[in-house]
């Protein structure tokens, strides 16, 4: 009779796995803001998606959706490589020196998008990121809001990272800079795919351990 696997190494070895899988797939986020505390009733939320500089990263864009607490009808300013709708998502290149796009928003509530990355290979070996943020801002357009920590005044920033393989998966690490940002990693398909796996892996373990 063979000995029973101890389910809490099951459960170790299963967190392992997902961990790397997580880092090395996760290429979309979800990004929700608080803006109750803010003290005042409207402003702009700036969304930017930037690389060192002109031709210093390899192509990439992020695909803004599923947003939340957002009116479509409000002001829309935008800079470089910009384009879409609410309705359509958004998508912001990393291409031009400056890629922006500043949305008029109602504060009080909380306002969530998606955010997803994608992006050209970097066989280089001078790997160059680029970097998505988001800033709230007043009427005014200049004073900061938000209570950030950080010197350029963001809510959160996630940094790209393109691969060095062609065909590889680019990375991504986020920063909270302010207590009213969230931000959360969206498991890719594959990942919910290893989960359930892990489940019934542990579940067997489990009634094997009650047998023995």
């Amino acid at each position: 009779m063979s000995k029973a696997i101890p389910l809490a190494r099951v459960v170790a070895a299963l967190a392992l796995a997902l961990a790397g899988a997580h880092a090395a797939a996760d290429t979309s986020f979800n990004v929700s803001i608080d803006t109750s505390g803010f003290g005042v009733a409207s402003g702009w939320l700036d969304l930017q998606f930037n690389g060192p500089g002109v031709d210093l990263a390899p192509a990439a864009t992020v695909t803004l959706t599923d947003f939340a607490g957002f009116d479509a009808s409000a002001e829309v300013i935008t800079a470089g490589q910009v384009a879409g709708s609410l309705a359509t998502g958004y998508t912001i290149g990393n291409g031009d020196g400056w890629n922006d796009l500043f949305h008029a928003v109602s504060y009080g509530s909380v306002l969530s998008f998606k955010v997803t990355f994608a992006g050209d290979a970097d066989l280089s070996g001078d790997i160059g990121q680029s970097v998505f943020g988001v800033s709230a801002y007043a009427a005014d357009q200049e004073t900061l809001l938000g209570g950030s920590r950080a010197l350029d005044g963001s809510l959160g920033t996630i940094t790209w990272t393109p691969a060095t393989v062609l065909g590889g998966t680019g990375s991504t690490s986020f920063a909270l800079n302010a207590d009213a940002i969230a931000i959360s990693a969206v498991p890719e398909p594959s990942s919910w795919l290893m989960m359930g796996v892990g489940a019934m892996l542990a579940a067997g373990a489990a009634r094997r351990s009650r047998r023995a």
